[in-house]
């Protein structure tokens, strides 16, 4: 934060089109599909096939024509991404859609930016009387469903790699992002709706792709669809509520195809399923608005020590630009990574309370 934001240090652009790059063209194609539905009147449970692959196709087009001074059409190789991106993107336009005809929720807000809600608590977040800390983001899709009384909030992040929802890695706060995102579209659904309680319904993440089908022989194009859908399955956590998993995938069987839920025979959620109570959810919820505090709070106290973490395999330093600046060598004595332990979800849950 001190190297990024103190000294405004970065790191030297060159020509070039890299992974993080195709997720900034993913993210920026599904914005402008999206107006370009809302220009034709069509919503994503009605646009036909037809719209769908040419809006796809004028969208990419477009942005590339721009993007990172045309280096999209600097080499061959760069010319072939664009061919596999719009694959991938159309089959994720057709997959969105699919997955939503399945669940009762509509899609209310696309790149829902924090600049758009200045006067939330959940991004002004009060440090003391005196200080105060503006969060910046950006939530990809907020979906909503309501009854009587109630409006039931999903929030969807695109990814181009394979993000997965971890507790563990949360508690820590290295991975706090979906959880403001939900405080936040929360915060901002029930000001939309004053006489309803806005209740979270799930916290996913869809992951950008076309993935391969492998089969032993020969199957109908229906299938080979089905199966890829079903690779496509967002992740994340959903409220563990029947009602609203019901809300989430209508036609849900022994195993969703939306969220990742599945049930055994005697009706019980499954070990793997990703759901959460509504008290663990709220839980959670508090936790990381605290955790938030605390982070601002280091940040204001000039806490900026080399401290990187280890957990698992995976560690600080490995994708980190700044490791040749910070000095930070495990050869020399005194300097160790934080180790950090794993924790069973019921040990994460005490711990949030404690």
């Amino acid at each position: 934060h001190f190297l990024q934001y103190g000294l405004s240090l970065k790191e030297r652009e060159e020509f070039g089109f890299e992974r993080v790059d195709m997720g900034n063209v993913y993210h920026a194609v599904l914005e402008t599909f999206g107006e370009k539905m809302a220009e034709q009147g069509y919503s994503w449970f009605d646009f036909p096939e037809e719209f769908g692959e040419r809006a796809v196709h004028e969208s990419l087009e477009a942005y590339a024509a721009t993007y990172g001074d045309t280096v999209l059409y600097s080499s061959a190789r760069n010319e072939y991404a664009i061919t596999r991106m719009e694959r991938i993107l159309v089959r994720t336009v057709f997959t969105l859609q699919e997955q939503l005809k399945k669940g009762k929720f509509t899609p209310e807000e696309y790149e829902f930016s924090f600049h758009m809600a200045d006067n939330l608590d959940s991004v002004n977040v009060t440090l003391s009387k005196e200080e105060k800390m503006r969060l910046q983001g950006r939530i990809d899709r907020i979906d909503t469903a309501e009854d009587e009384n109630h409006v039931y909030v999903k929030v969807i992040d695109y990814k181009s790699g394979n993000k997965q929802f971890d507790l563990v890695a949360l508690y820590y706060g290295l991975q706090l992002q979906l959880v403001v995102y939900m405080n936040a579209a929360l915060e901002w659904s029930a000001a939309k709706h004053p006489d309803k309680e806005a209740v979270p319904a799930a916290l996913l993440y869809y992951h950008i792709n076309d993935p391969m089908v492998e089969t032993a022989e020969a199957i109908s194009p229906e299938e080979l669809n089905e199966q890829i859908v079903s690779q496509l399955r967002m992740e994340g956590v959903v409220n563990a509520e029947p009602s609203i998993v019901d809300k989430l995938d209508a036609y849900m069987g022994d195993k969703s195809s939306v969220i990742p839920v599945a049930r055994k025979k005697n009706g019980e959620y499954t070990a793997a399923s990703g759901i959460m109570s509504a008290e663990e959810l709220q839980l959670v919820s508090d936790y990381v608005n605290r955790k938030v505090k605390e982070i601002g709070r280091n940040m204001l106290d000039g806490c900026i020590s080399v401290n990187p973490y280890e957990k698992g395999n995976t560690q600080a330093c490995a994708f980190c630009s700044y490791k040749n600046v910070c000095g930070f060598d495990g050869a020399i004595p005194g300097y160790e990574k934080r180790k950090l332990k794993d924790y069973s979800a019921g040990e994460i849950f005490q711990m949030m309370k404690e």
